[in-house]
């Protein structure tokens, strides 16, 4: 796996690069193997060692799957994915009573008792490198901090079988408490001028540039686990934007790459909206949830999307604001697909708050990571929910998951965005048992009957529905809904995933609505109970609902009451041209209220009173 010229007049200069393996059998990040083989190639033998790929690839399973067209098949993909994990219970089985996981526990030493495999992998593996070798230092090169376990477990064999050699660790950015690998010097490439510095004076070299160009020709970046070539940079490498944009235009064209992984955390989008003419490039990018608010995107000049970015990863999260949501919904609209990533440096209100907006809103952000999550086999379940966070919780399920959670490695989500796009991936969930895809939206039946039309059980899961929205007085729900004019409801797979209804209004609320509008609404049926499962956001459900009831209201006339604040239902409304004819307060929820009606059921004469 290390690059052969490296491997000619071995002295005491020679440093080993190392790679730890990762949480999982990934297309390998590298930004700090590239960053420390740069800065030390001149004058030092470097040779690199892919611990991760040799780990999971020469161990465990074929690459050939990862690296064909099948790639791109979700079904394939699955039964790939699940035939890896069989392969792991197998491998553990020999093992026993070790079970052979994704992943370490954060910050540990792994041991004989944990993983007897990675332990003979290190004295099989490392043990001979290590005497082929002969480094003065060994440099771990970690990208991620789910790579410290490995870090750990690699830097403690070292000590106790080669007590003389240095032991390094250089990181993408400085990680803290448990998650900081136990090496001799630590590094950040943050600050790169401290690891630039420890190499002047270990070697007694002259000061170099900190800003590099990295080079990836010691890699074997045809033996990564991706049908198509993506590549990690780092912009605070470079010294400016134009010399950034010239190196992509060359990995481009000496190397194929196809897309490109932003590893730290952009400061500002203007990078991104400045690339230079690079057709067919796609970007997935980090990015602190603060620069949201520098980021203008409603200008067709400066859209992201159009500059290729596919995917931007959210970290730094702070308290939910609505101009925060108003920017992440635009920037789905886009076609951008918003991954939120919850640390454990989120304060816990916070990330619970963000939660339960994710889980209502998968249409707006459509993916996140939860590190606090834990599985009961210990592996880590970084889309791990409280159930009292979760959306719809007491209606029934749909079935399997979506398919987003197994594109677990950002590559393979970036790749699967450019090839199959935002929507398309949204709709799709995956059933791990059965090995069967389902693509939400694709065979909605919807059904208009009256209260007692309905099918047994029916009545029951509209009820809970409308329950789960959360945005009515649940108290008169099943009685109003008995006594419905006509309910329709959206059905798909044998579920229902929208609903909505024509009721007959209570004689207390006809006289209320008369003394605040003048209007009669004695000859009046109210559309409400609506309810649409989040997971068919933006199918049109919604919508298509409205309509069907609006044609059948019959001889009556429609309003309907929306809150003032509900801004993607007066879209709904809107579009449906539907049109708001007066405003109150209720003082019951405490807050606006607005009466709309079907622009045609309007009478001229009315006065509009908003």
């Amino acid at each position: 796996m290390y690059h052969n010229k490296t491997m000619k007049a071995m002295n005491k200069k020679t440093v080993l690069i190392v790679t730890p393996p990762l949480t999982s059998p990934a297309i390998p990040s590298f930004t700090g193997a590239f960053a420390a083989g740069y800065f030390l190639r001149e004058a030092i033998n470097a040779v690199i060692y892919d611990a991760n790929l040799e780990f999971f690839v020469e161990h465990l399973f074929s690459t050939d799957f990862f690296k064909s067209e099948s790639f791109y098949d979700p079904e394939k993909y699955l039964l790939a994915r699940n035939q890896i994990d069989d392969l792991l219970l197998l491998y553990s089985a020999a093992f026993y009573s070790s079970r052979i996981r994704w992943s370490f526990l954060p910050g540990s030493v792994i041991d004989e008792s944990q993983n007897p495999f990675f332990i003979s992998f290190c004295h099989e593996k490392l043990d001979l490198l290590l005497k082929q070798v002969l480094p003065k230092v060994v440099i771990l090169a970690l990208d991620s901090e789910t790579q410290v376990s490995g870090a750990n477990t690699i830097i403690h064999y070292i000590k106790r079988i080669f007590p003389e050699i240095q032991t390094v660790v250089l990181q993408n950015k400085n990680h803290g408490g448990n998650n900081t690998p136990a090496a001799d010097h630590r590094f950040s490439l943050q600050n790169p001028s401290l690891f630039l510095k420890w190499i002047n004076t270990t070697w007694k070299r002259k000061n170099q540039d900190t800003h590099v160009e990295p080079d990836f020709s010691m890699f074997p970046l045809k033996e990564y686990l991706t049908p198509e070539l993506i590549l990690p940079l780092q912009t605070g490498l470079f010294k400016d934007i134009f010399s950034f944009w010239d190196f992509v235009a060359k990995l481009k064209e000496k190397y194929g790459a196809k897309g490109f992984l932003f590893e730290d955390q952009l400061s500002s989008f203007e990078i991104l909206l400045k690339k230079k003419e690079l057709p067919e490039l796609f970007f997935g990018v980090h990015a602190d949830m603060e620069n949201l608010d520098k980021t203008y995107t409603g200008n067709e000049d400066q859209n992201l999307f159009s500059s290729g970015t596919t995917l931007i990863q959210w970290k730094s999260l702070e308290k939910k604001e609505p101009s925060k949501i108003k920017r992440l919904w635009d920037l789905s609209k886009q076609g951008i697909w918003n991954h939120v990533n919850l640390t454990d440096h989120t304060c816990s209100a916070i990330k619970n708050d963000w939660l339960r907006f994710i889980s209502l809103n998968p249409n707006i952000a459509h993916s996140y990571e939860n590190s606090f999550g834990n599985m009961s086999d210990g592996k880590p379940d970084l889309t791990d929910m409280d159930p009292s966070l979760r959306a719809y919780s007491g209606v029934k399920q749909l079935a399997g998951e979506p398919f987003w959670k197994f594109l677990s490695d950002p590559a393979h989500l970036l790749l699967y965005l450019k090839y199959h796009g935002k929507k398309n991936l949204f709709c799709l969930r995956a059933d791990r048992a059965n090995e069967t895809l389902i693509s939400l939206g694709s065979s909605i039946t919807f059904h208009f009957r009256k209260p007692d039309e309905l099918l047994p059980g029916f009545l029951d899961e509209i009820c809970a529905m409308v329950e789960a929205g959360g945005s009515v007085d649940t108290e008169y729900v099943r009685y109003n809904l008995e006594r419905a004019y006509l309910i329709g409801y959206a059905e798909e797979n044998g579920i229902i995933v929208g609903n909505s209804s024509l009721k007959h209004p209570r004689e207390e609320f006809i006289q209320r609505l008369d003394t605040i509008t003048g209007l009669d609404f004695n000859h009046f049926v109210e559309r409400g109970y609506t309810s649409v499962r989040p997971e068919y956001r933006a199918l049109g459900v919604g919508a298509r609902l409205l309509e069907g009831l609006t044609k059948r209201a019959g001889q009556y006339k429609i309003f309907s009451i929306i809150s003032e604040d509900n801004t993607a239902t007066h879209k709904i409304a809107k579009k449906n041209k539907t049109k708001k004819i007066a405003v109150y307060y209720s003082e019951k929820i405490g807050k606006k209220l607005g009466i709309w009606m079907p622009e045609h059921m309007i009478e001229k004469d009315w006065e509009i009173k908003l």
